[in-house]
């Protein structure tokens, strides 16, 4: 993926915002997206190094521990990740990250993607999308970089915003999800899948979250789905949208683009009838995508290192994860696929033990780290270990401290190394170029 090169907006700031765990990928989008608006931002995490960091640097937005106290500003925002901050006064109660995002695009015409896998790369298409074709929209994209633009997060100046709409809580104590507090005027819904077992108990539950999404649409507004999705389908059945439904799937032509698999085949498809939708041409929108080439942790290639391909992908369902390595087995047949995975959640691993062990076979070599816990795990027993998670997808269970190690011994040139997970599986792609520079391996 083309590196970006961040700039600091020449902008005038008249309020400031503090950002409560600035360093997730949502947080930084809407902190770099009201700099944009001119609002002088701030914010607090741990030190530990994050994808973000370095957009966070380059924007010259200062963070500091969690610890210190926090400084009197306008407006505090708080990841779902951590608590709203409690026994102290502030100028104004402090929000979450949904309620913010809400209120940051309410006036705002409002493209919302969602779904299990896919809404961050058609969100950062869209964005691509728009700006190749001459229009200055906003956007919120859950992901550190968008190769060709200046950042995650924008405000822009064009009517048009585009939202990733995120299906998880709101907060620790809000368990409906953050898409709820949006009204969008068109809807993406990229796949249907009962996700975050620990929110959902089970599919009618994520059925009834996102029934509730399409039915707050206008009649003015667009539904576009993957009409393929089997849970789409039976939204379809359950549902009588009084908006505009625009189906897309696989059956429709193959798009040029500059990245590769069926599932970016679909998010273009889908990015492509939202624009439309919004007034580009069919002509404009076709030429327009091509100038889309990855985000950060899709499909994110780390190089060639003493003849290994080196990539990384955050995928970390199992649909996800298949239709992934299914993607660079059909991309490049000839090569072996060590596919190394960082599973987020034991609530997630446990509900779709089954469905990960068959999605991970379909790797050549596989390896399980361990197990990536939430925030609202800890302390909490479990019945799944990475040692009884790799022998039911028959893979290699790894440690932090030999992971880099085994990977790369069991690698040889010409093999495609792919991390995969929600957490800092990426992390290791560093020690792999170590390892290629150094002559005991």
């Amino acid at each position: 993926m083309n590196k970006t090169k961040y700039q600091v907006p020449s902008t005038k700031y008249t309020q400031t915002v503090f950002f409560i765990g600035i360093k997730g990928v949502g947080m930084t989008s809407l902190a770099l997206a009201m700099q944009d608006a001119g609002w002088s931002a701030s914010g607090s995490d741990t030190d530990e190094v994050f994808i973000t960091d370095d957009v966070l640097k380059a924007r010259q937005i200062p963070i500091q521990s969690f610890s210190d106290p926090i400084p009197a500003v306008d407006k505090i925002i708080y990841s779902a990740a951590y608590a709203a901050p409690v026994g102290a006064r502030y100028a104004s109660p402090a929000i979450s990250l949904a309620e913010a995002i809400a209120d940051f695009v309410k006036n705002r015409t409002v493209i919302a993607v969602a779904g299990v896998g896919g809404k961050t790369t058609t969100t950062a298409m869209l964005a691509a999308l728009f700006h190749a074709a001459g229009r200055d929209v906003g956007y919120y994209v859950g992901t550190s970089s968008i190769a060709g633009l200046d950042a995650p997060g924008h405000n822009g100046s064009d009517p048009i915003y585009i939202v990733e709409a995120d299906e998880y809580a709101i907060s620790k104590t809000d368990p409906r999800p953050k898409f709820a507090l949006l009204n969008p005027q068109i809807v993406i819904t990229t796949n249907i899948v009962h996700d975050h077992p620990d929110i959902y108990p089970d599919i009618n539950a994520t059925l009834t979250a996102f029934r509730d999404l399409i039915s707050r649409l206008p009649q003015s507004g667009s539904w576009i789905y993957n009409s393929a999705d089997p849970l789409t389908q039976e939204l379809l059945r359950g549902s009588t949208p009084k908006c505009k439904l625009l189906p897309y799937n696989l059956m429709n032509n193959d798009l040029k683009l500059n990245v590769f698999g069926a599932q970016n085949q679909l998010d273009a498809q889908a990015a492509i009838l939202a624009s439309i939708a919004t007034g580009l041409t069919l002509t404009q929108a076709t030429e327009a995508i091509q100038a889309y080439h990855g985000a950060g942790r899709r499909q994110e290639f780390h190089g060639e290192v003493a003849g290994r391909l080196l990539y990384d992908d955050y995928g970390h369902h199992p649909g996800e994860i298949q239709i992934t390595v299914e993607a660079f087995k059909q991309k490049f047949p000839d090569k072996r696929l060590l596919l190394v995975f960082e599973s987020h959640t034991y609530s997630r691993t446990e509900a779709l033990l089954s469905d990960f062990a068959t999605a991970i076979q379909v790797a050549d070599i596989a390896f399980i780290m361990p197990i990536f816990e939430s925030a609202r795990e800890k302390g909490k027993a479990h019945s799944i270990t990475t040692e009884s998670f790799a022998t039911l997808a028959h893979a290699t269970p790894l440690t932090w401290e030999n992971a880099a190690t085994s990977v790369w011994r069991s690698s040889r040139p010409g093999d495609i190394i792919l991390t995969m997970g929600a957490g800092f599986v990426y992390k290791l792609h560093d020690q792999f170029k170590e390892y290629a520079n150094t002559k005991e391996y």
